[in-house]
């Protein structure tokens, strides 16, 4: 059986099917290209932006986090080169850079969850289509002997809801996957941050404790 057979086989709630179906698949391919770009947590660029920052190489952690795609090296950029400002400040505009970074990875995910819902219901409703077929099928049959009708009534009932139900499995999984990066995504990169800000304080700390120190020296 030919694709196009199967869809005329399941009336007209095939032909909605399938444009979901089309869109659907076309947005889980390229959220799949846009997680792979801008949603990387690479694990060994915080380990050398906090090793660099460690021996106040802060020039060349910077540039290594702007070497590096995805919104957590966009995030540690943000705070290596506002390192002199206020923490307030910087989280500040860590939050600005991370929302906006956090969104469009977020961005289309809300098609694939409605698509999961409405697919099923749209195969519900070419199964209905199907029944009023075969029940109008057997009422011409008592007289005609119809049997072909009422055979396609439930062909029409049964492709339908098949496929409503492919469709919404599929579009299930792809976004409890995205979602679930979406997720991991955020978590690293708020972890990631709050590691530098951290090394940032206590350097920022040391370097205050030894001016004191020298200060003091000067004195005595």
């Amino acid at each position: 059986m030919d694709i196009l057979h199967f869809i005329r086989a399941g009336g007209l709630v095939m032909w909605p099917l399938l444009a979901l179906s089309l869109v659907a698949g076309a947005i889980v391919v390229e959220r799949a290209l846009v997680f792979r770009q801008i949603g990387s947590v690479s694990q060994g660029l915080i380990s050398r932006a906090i090793s660099l920052c460690e021996q106040k190489k802060y020039d060349e952690a910077l540039r290594q986090c702007r070497a590096q795609p995805g919104v957590m090296a966009a995030c540690l950029a943000v705070v290596l080169e506002h390192r002199g400002e206020p923490m307030a400040r910087i989280e500040r505009r860590v939050e600005e850079v991370g929302q906006e970074g956090f969104l469009e990875l977020e961005k289309r995910l809300s098609f694939l969850d409605t698509t999961t819902t409405i697919s099923p219901l749209l195969g519900l409703l070419g199964t209905i289509f199907g029944m009023i077929g075969v029940f109008n099928a057997l009422g011409t049959q008592r007289t005609q002997g119809n049997n072909d009708a009422v055979l396609n009534g439930v062909a029409e009932a049964l492709y339908a809801t098949a496929t409503g139900i492919v469709i919404a499995v599929v579009c299930f999984v792809a976004y409890n996957h995205f979602a679930s990066r979406l997720r991991t995504v955020s978590a690293r990169t708020e972890i990631a941050v709050t590691k530098l800000l951290n090394v940032l304080e206590e350097n920022a700390d040391e370097s205050s404790t030894r001016s004191a120190q020298n200060e003091v020296s000067r004195a005595v």
